[in-house]
């Protein structure tokens, strides 16, 4: 699909049977689901791979590869080891993942995401009271943790990191809730932050 800020975009569904998320956000286009802390539906690497080459032969034009999933990818447990083989096998295509950072401050996400050439993060909010309102999170995320976190991950990360927010009228659009997420972006300093809200074309 053609991706108004990544180019020619080949999306790569890490769960494509059922939502797996460790988020339920107010403005999510997919149905209300309980949340996980991991993934019970597991696809095989090699049947990913394949897939890809199968459409990168179709459509050569591809500018990036994009790990995405009905829910979280980072919570597909083979993550780390399909990106390695994804690399033998994009040559000039970059890998791209939307994410929505709620394990951002563990080890092992970091060390997989730093094999990614853009990381885009979703942060919507800051204070807890907003993440249980509007993201919904899983008892097994630590809203405190995340900022610190992204912090955290930017340190090592040489490649572009994107912060994208989205604005729901009434609960992160409150002038509190914006001055702590200047005060967020001000620490990370991201390569880009991208603003939106939930009335799309």
């Amino acid at each position: 699909v053609p991706s108004r800020r990544f180019g020619m975009s080949l999306g790569v569904d890490l769960s494509p049977s059922v939502k797996q998320c460790n988020f339920d956000c107010l403005y999510c286009e997919l149905d209300p689901a309980k949340t996980i802390a991991k993934q019970t539906k597991i696809l095989e690497v090699k049947d990913i791979v394949d897939e890809i080459i199968s459409s990168k032969s179709k459509h050569p034009n591809i500018d990036v590869i994009t790990f995405t999933a009905n829910g979280e990818p980072t919570l597909y447990p083979k993550l780390s080891q399909l990106i390695d083989e994804v690399d033998k096998i994009k040559g000039d295509t970059k890998t791209l993942i939307l994410t929505n950072g709620g394990n951002i401050y563990e080890e092992h996400i970091q060390k997989t995401l730093h094999k990614i050439d853009i990381v885009k993060i979703s942060l919507d909010c800051i204070s807890e009271k907003c993440f249980k309102k509007l993201d919904r999170i899983d008892g097994s995320v630590d809203s405190s943790r995340i900022v610190d976190g992204i912090m955290e991950f930017k340190k090592e990360f040489s490649n572009q990191l994107i912060l994208e927010t989205l604005f729901v009228k009434t609960l992160n659009d409150k002038e509190v809730e914006i001055k702590l997420l200047k005060e967020a972006y001000d620490r990370i300093k991201p390569h880009r932050i991208d603003i939106g809200t939930i009335d799309r074309p």
